[in-house]
């Protein structure tokens, strides 16, 4: 790489608020020794830019990812396995990002997993329901989406061959066709430890390095305007960390936690409270300095309830959705259809009301550890409607005539009021209910890519060095899976512009 002794810095300080995560890596300024070259810069002076200091590199990749969720670790892939040096940062305190605090719900189609318990669903086959669920929750580009789908196949399998990942047994979960395309962690809903931690560890085995608790401050350019690394900044004491990278991948999240953008953007879903504190929008802000483009961010944000794995019960057993009156107002099987339904005609709140199927079901493990986390907010056992609607406080007639009406209609296999169609089985006592509220919990749109993740500016024109995966960039968002695949895709096309880049040099 050639260095340069004139920098400049390209980017803005975004607000970000602590939040907790859960894997262990380097403290803030612990710059390990290896695979990183200390040393500061070559050449001449460093000028200091808009109040900031001069530009120092303490450290020198060749990739560096900013983020450390399911999609920044799946990005890391590639070029570690490439035997490139990978330092891997993140503004929390520890890695993870959000996807560890996900419900595990990983939307995959025909891995060897799944093949392994008998299912013979194929991308192909599963395309369509796929497609509908995507389309219900606002996706436009159906054809990156289709490519997302497919490329989390390979995903899944390279995390559990090359990384050791973990995943339930699917034939514990999936039958008379449903969850075909559903992937969880070994431990069900909410164990994202038994896929993150073995791919953190294993890349970690290969040589990345992590550092957490430094937020990225600004792109460094060139004297030619061309990216060449990152400065970050320390959440604890403020100083600077500039690092010096040859590819940067941007891994950053969503911007659902920040309500000034989420006012700019999607005003409708401002006064809906927000389920993470860590998706600020730091890398569009940061993508959008150097001439990145953003698009689509004004889609609306999807909703979930404010205990996630709740929201995702209905893909294992029978629930029903009532309000605060008893009455049943959404399907529980689409994508967010409950929360949506619930904050647009102002609600409130609402009950997920189960039965002992979905206690004895596949998920037993994380319903007993969700309900006796969250006692407060659980009713039940109740042997009655009448009973169950005391201890919810709703009106007892008009429970049970929901309740009747669900089930007569469970009976007859289909659901004329809102067309439910997955688990869509008779509830019988004794009853439980679980109260939950609408929350922000990811935003849509966000930096244009290309098919590779490169950036792309107002032009369509790519952004030299700098890709974008997962929820930062428009195309994303869709979930762990896709989430994952859209890192590995980026890390593979970085590894594969290193390989061209060296070969240049060196013919």
């Amino acid at each position: 790489m050639k260095r340069r002794g004139f920098f400049k810095l390209a980017g803005m300080s975004a607000a970000a608020f602590a939040a907790s995560g859960v894997l262990a890596a380097c403290g803030a300024g612990q710059l390990p020794a290896d695979p990183l070259r200390s040393g500061s810069d070559e050449g001449g002076g460093n000028p200091s830019v808009a109040g900031d200091s001069g530009v120092s590199f303490s450290s020198e990749v060749d990739v560096l990812v900013v983020g450390s969720g399911i999609a920044g670790l799946s990005a890391a892939m590639a070029p570690a396995e490439a035997k490139r040096s990978v330092l891997v940062v993140d503004k929390l305190d520890l890695l993870g990002g959000e996807s560890y605090e996900a419900n595990g719900v990983m939307r995959v189609a025909g891995s060897a997993v799944q093949q392994r318990a008998g299912l013979h669903a194929t991308v192909a086959s599963e395309w369509r329901a796929r497609k509908k669920e995507l389309e219900a929750a606002g996706t436009t580009d159906f054809e990156f989406a289709r490519t997302l789908f497919e490329a989390a196949t390979s995903w899944a399998d390279h995390l559990a061959d090359e990384y050791g990942a973990q995943f339930a047994d699917p034939a514990e979960y999936a039958q008379d066709d449903c969850n075909t395309s559903v992937l969880l962690p070994k431990g069900g809903l909410g164990d994202m430890e038994s896929v993150m931690v073995p791919l953190r560890d294993g890349l970690a085995s290969k040589g990345v390095s992590f550092l957490t608790g430094l937020r990225a401050k600004a792109f460094i350019l060139d004297e030619e305007s061309e990216v060449c690394g990152m400065r970050f900044v320390a959440n604890e004491g403020g100083s600077m960390t500039d690092v010096r990278a040859r590819c940067i991948v941007m891994a950053t999240g969503g911007f659902v936690s920040n309500q000034a953008l989420v006012h700019a953007y999607t005003p409708d879903r401002e006064r809906a409270g927000c389920y993470t504190v860590a998706s600020m929008g730091e890398g569009q802000l940061l993508c959008a300095s150097i001439g990145g483009q953003l698009t689509g961010m004004d889609k609306a944000a999807p909703l979930t309830g404010d205990l996630p794995q709740v929201s995702a019960w209905s893909l294992f057993g029978p629930v029903a959705a009532v309000d605060t009156q008893g009455v049943r107002f959404a399907r529980e099987d689409g994508s967010g259809a409950t929360a949506d339904a619930c904050f647009e005609d102002e609600r409130g709140l609402w009950w997920t009301v189960f039965d002992g199927q979905l206690s004895e079901s596949s998920q037993s493990r994380s319903i007993a550890e969700l309900t006796s986390k969250n006692a407060k907010r659980i009713a039940g056992p109740c042997d009655d409607e009448d009973a169950l609607a005391g201890q919810m406080g709703v009106p007892a007639d008009k429970l049970k005539a929901t309740l009747e009406r669900y089930n007569e209609q469970a009976r007859a296999g289909k659901d004329d009021d809102f067309g439910r169609t997955l688990f869509l089985k008779p509830l019988e006592a004794p009853f439980y209910a679980v109260k939950q509220q609408p929350m922000r919990y990811r935003s849509r749109g966000g930096a244009a890519t290309d098919g590779m993740g490169r950036l792309l500016n107002a032009t369509g024109a790519p952004i030299s060095r700098v890709y974008c995966c997962g929820a930062v960039a428009n195309g994303g968002s869709d979930g762990l899976a896709s989430n994952g695949a859209f890192g590995m895709l980026a890390g593979q096309a970085v590894a594969s512009f290193l390989a061209e880049e060296d070969g240049r040099e060196n013919a």
